[in-house]
């Protein structure tokens, strides 16, 4: 019984040493966490471009199978309903510009904020909007893919 406890009192001290480091996750390759940044910021603006310039292959190559994409308006998509709308001109960017834009990082998950304005044309109308956005990424076989997206108005 004595032998139980010290093993009971030495697997809780051993746990206890550990640092807060130890306990975070963290991605396999231990890449440091200024250029893990810098590699969201990227996907970031790789987004941006491919809502400009849309392709069927690079939406899908920047967003994740179970996407939830929300607009400003209250419409939620899919990653399907996503491509969508903007392979058939629904929502055609012509302009996204980015400002004020912080990126948060935990592991192999970011979520960025920024204001968007941008041109979009969509069937009626061409729309000037100005947005709060975030969004979050995961990190899936060493690249980040948007997971989720809200738009509000500012």
């Amino acid at each position: 019984m004595n032998k139980n406890i010290a093993f009971v009192f030495l697997a809780l001290f051993a746990f206890s040493c550990q640092t807060e480091k130890d306990k975070t996750t963290t991605t396999s390759e231990a890449i440091p966490p200024e250029l893990e940044i810098a590699a969201v910021a990227e996907a970031v603006n790789t987004l941006k471009e491919r809502l400009i310039e849309p392709t069927e292959e690079n939406l899908k190559a920047i967003s994740h199978p179970d996407l939830t994409y929300g607009h400003s308006t209250g419409t939620i998509e899919d990653q399907a309903a996503f491509a969508e709308a903007l392979l058939s001109g629904n929502n055609d960017y012509r302009s996204y510009d980015i400002s004020e834009q912080v990126i948060k990082l935990e592991g192999n998950t970011a979520w960025v904020r920024h204001i968007m304005d941008a041109e979009v044309v969509i069937p009626t109308e061409t729309l000037n909007v100005h947005l709060n956005v975030l969004t979050v990424w995961v990190k899936k076989d060493g690249k980040w893919i948007l997971f989720a997206r809200q738009a509000v108005k500012v």
